[in-house]
């Protein structure tokens, strides 16, 4: 036994210092523990041998066969699994579910985000208001906005669902957002493209799986479908023709990653019995008349398994993926939503999607629409003398800064990082109260930035464009390295070059109808 202890021992060794052989990723959300560094304090107050443990249990020589058979062995014997219940539950017949969409389904959920249903519909209301706010706001610009609504899992496949049996909230009255939402959106005449709707029509005549039995998203193939109608909505939405897709033949195989997502959390060496699943892949039309507008995604991540396969190069010219209105995907200059410049992001999209789940709905579209109809009513320097006053009123409430005194000593923050955090949830809680502009029902004030883009002639409008596009270039390297070689062939500068392929680049978008300008001309 002694003898192969220390086999094991060092064989966990020589695999760390070799890393060989290479073994499958274990799935899910890790924190990485970093490499603790050896000092006299840290030796001397603990904090080294702990973090050396924490990061030995993350490091340890075949860490992931290990793991995995571990993770087997219980499923085998037990039909258990380490991963907590906090993250999948098992329905019917081998049906894998996420814990809040069974909670959506039996009209639970709205208590994580809300104390009863009436102060939750009174927040849904709230956000359908500015989203017709901002979609009227917006429309004059030439610019939609439109509210997409995937399916989550327990809409369409019910019936493998576990029983309900929580009962934290017998006696209270249910709801759930997905129906409440769609009669306001309707009522008040916002955009949005029921999708659950067109998997519920398709799912008795569907011959694919329209979600994975052990994944919780839409299967990338129905996703295919969900896409095309999502192109033919925008179409109509903005009266234009774009690209439409072409859905090529579809093959039969076993279950990709993305349709197995909730199953790789179990980390298990055998695959669970599920059915394969068809995949297929999407090109586009040749229609030469097509125009690509720009449009920023803002959503959860059902939007993986469309921006994921569909060509989106061919169908829109721009595509930024604002991921929960946080982090930033598919746009070069940007990785999150505090870089950008919204005022210019908004004036320069064509289509905003606001693109969330049942299960999401109740995230109010992570506050953007908040945020954006601020920034658009109101001047920097407006938002600022108010961000100041309103500090300012909390800094003269003694018992209110006792509270944020407290609370900087519980949470290790200085009081003036809780003063401003307690600042932005005034304002992120009450934005009418203290922008009283948002109280209309239609904002008509307009920060002078917004003024002068509508009002802007058209070569103004042109020049505007052209150094946007001078940006992006002097962004990128590779593409400077281009402009460099043409500055040297053509026998021009180096900024000559620049503004001339910047020119061209704004010229052609005219031609194809990707950038319109919506000023008044000036004389």
């Amino acid at each position: 036994m002694f003898a192969l202890t220390g086999v094991l021992l060092f064989a966990s060794m020589l695999r760390n210092c070799f890393n060989l052989p290479r073994f499958r990723g274990l799935k899910g959300v890790v924190v990485e523990q970093a490499k603790p560094q050896l000092n006299f304090k840290s030796y001397s107050n603990g904090s080294f041998q702990t973090q050396t443990e924490q990061y030995l249990k993350q490091h340890f020589g075949y860490r992931e066969p290990l793991i995995r058979l571990h993770n087997q062995y219980l499923w085998d014997f037990y039909g258990k699994t380490p991963v907590s219940e906090g993250q999948i539950v098992f329905g019917k017949d081998g049906w894998i579910y996420e814990p809040w969409v069974v909670r959506d389904y039996y009209q639970t959920l709205f208590f994580t985000h809300a104390d009863n249903a009436e102060e939750m519909t009174r927040l849904l209301k709230g956000e359908a208001k500015r989203l017709y706010q901002l979609q009227h706001i917006l429309e004059p610009y030439g610019k939609y906005l439109f509210v997409c609504m995937p399916p989550s899992k327990d809409m369409i496949y019910p019936e493998y669902l576990p029983e309900n049996h929580d009962t934290r909230h017998e006696g209270e009255e249910k709801m759930s957002a997905r129906f409440f939402v769609k009669d306001e959106y309707a009522r008040l005449g916002v955009n949005f493209l029921d999708l659950g709707q067109d998997f519920l029509l398709m799912k008795d005549t569907a011959d694919f799986m329209l979600f994975p039995t052990t994944g919780t998203h839409w299967s990338r193939y129905a996703s295919l479908f969900a896409a095309d109608t999502l192109i033919r909505y925008m179409e109509y939405l903005g009266d234009i023709n774009m690209r439409n897709l072409v859905i090529g033949p579809r093959t039969l195989a076993d279950a990709e990653d993305q349709d197995k997502d909730l199953e790789n959390l179990l980390n298990l060496i055998r695959a669970l019995p599920r059915p394969q699943y068809y995949y297929a892949t999407a090109t586009t039309d040749n229609d030469s008349t097509a125009v690509k507008p720009k449009m920023i995604t803002i959503g959860d991540s059902f939007w993986w398994n469309i921006v994921q396969q569909l060509p989106m190069k061919e169908i829109f010219s721009a595509f930024p993926y604002w991921y929960y209105n946080s982090t930033i995907y598919y746009d070069k200059n940007h990785h999150s939503v505090d870089e950008v410049d919204l005022v210019d992001e908004i004036l320069s999209t064509d289509f905003f999607n606001l693109f969330y789940s049942s299960t999401q709905l109740y995230r109010m579209n992570n506050d953007f629409t908040k945020k954006a109809l601020i920034a658009l009513c109101y001047d920097p320097e407006e938002i600022e003398s108010i961000n100041d006053d309103i500090e300012q009123s909390i800094r003269c409430d003694s018992k209110w800064m006792e509270r944020l005194e407290e609370r900087a000593s519980t949470q290790g923050k200085t009081i003036d990082e809780v003063v401003s955090n307690e600042r932005k949830w005034l304002v992120n809680k009450f934005p009418e109260k203290y922008f009283p502009a948002l109280k209309d029902s239609i904002p008509t004030k307009r920060a002078k930035r917004v003024e002068a883009y509508y009002t802007l002639d058209s070569l103004s409008f042109i020049e505007q464009e052209i150094e946007k596009v001078i940006l992006e270039l002097k962004a990128s390297e590779q593409k400077m390295v281009s402009i460099r070689e043409k500055a040297t062939k053509h026998n021009k500068t180096i900024d000559k070059a620049l503004r001339d392929d910047a020119h061209w680049v704004v010229n052609n978008k005219i031609q194809r109808g990707v950038l319109k300008w919506h000023g008044t001309t000036k004389h």
